[in-house]
């Protein structure tokens, strides 16, 4: 007979952005002033409407031009000495009641049961035989028709093979609270958390993820993962991540435990635009776990590459 772990697993993401830049200016000063680069123009200024904002200078030579050694660049014209950088990172959590099954999944359009409370430009989670080995997709939702939702082309994750059989979507939200929920002794449960980045930064980013322990209630806790599979029964807890290419951890390819130490959980090495990615967290219990309500803070950095 399965033992019911009656808990509420819950995960808290507090989330920091850490920028850094090395862009230098040569400038002029005296003891007062300093002008960080001029330029002779027949005008100019800033500008802006509802959506879209405009910087310029008008009747500068030479603008635009580009000038390069070995160790410096010279980017002529007044703009060029204007960076701002856009960078955007946005949490999602699945969204655990949004749950509707799914039947088919072809040339970016999953098939549902019922396609009600969802809408173009939700993110969604397009999950393959829910469990353990569990495939995943997270994508924006670009059109709607009858029980069809079709997806843009750039999600994350791998392509699920959906045939009926223990398939399901759900939508992802910035504000639903994350929680394993209660755990039995003969499955694995799972929860997704996911992002959404934008960085106008020609290396890319890359995210990081700590905790602050263990999973735990009192005195008691839930081990992290030390074999590289999160398996039913026995008492064991971490994630892998949909970035199949990350280069200094193994979160990439094995269910890997969190520690207090960042570890790298995703990643971009180029300048991209509403790039999302996500963790499948999994956790299990044996027999002899002690029933209680165990949690932990899971902290997310995200980091320009500069």
């Amino acid at each position: 007979m399965d033992i019911m772990w009656k808990k509420s697993i819950s995960l808290t993401l507090a989330l920091f952005f850490a920028l850094y830049s090395n862009i230098a200016f040569a400038a002029m000063s005296s003891t007062n002033y300093q002008i960080q680069w001029d330029e002779l123009s027949g005008g100019g200024g800033s500008s802006s409407s509802t959506s879209y904002g405009l910087r310029d200078s008008v009747g500068g030579s030479a603008a635009g031009a580009r000038t390069t050694s070995v160790s410096y660049s010279i980017d002529q014209g007044f703009r060029a000495g204007v960076y701002d950088p856009v960078v955007d990172f946005v949490p999602y959590v699945q969204d655990k009641s949004t749950q509707v099954a799914a039947t088919a999944f072809a040339s970016n359009t999953v098939t549902v049961t019922t396609a009600a409370g969802f809408s173009v430009d939700d993110w969604i989670v397009i999950i393959q035989n829910e469990g353990a080995s569990q495939v995943s997709a997270m994508g924006q939702i670009s059109g709607i028709v009858g029980s069809n939702i079709t997806i843009r082309s750039s999600y994350s994750g791998s392509i699920p093979t959906i045939d009926g059989s223990n398939d399901v979507v759900y939508r992802m939200s910035q504000t639903a609270s994350s929680a394993l929920g209660t755990l039995s002794t003969s499955t694995v449960s799972t929860q997704i958390i996911g992002w959404v980045a934008s960085a106008d930064v020609t290396q890319g980013f890359g995210v990081y993820a700590f905790t602050d322990g263990e999973l735990r209630s009192g005195a008691y806790t839930l081990a992290g993962v030390s074999d590289g599979n999160v398996t039913a029964g026995d008492s064991e807890y971490g994630a892998r991540s949909s970035d199949t290419t990350l280069a200094t951890s193994t979160f990439d390819t094995q269910d890997t435990a969190f520690s207090t130490a960042p570890a790298l959980v995703g990643s971009t090495s180029a300048s991209s635009f509403s790039t999302s990615g996500f963790l499948t967290l999994k956790a299990a219990i044996a027999v002899a776990q002690h029933d209680g309500s165990y949690a932990q803070t899971l902290t997310a950095i995200f980091v320009g590459d500069y």
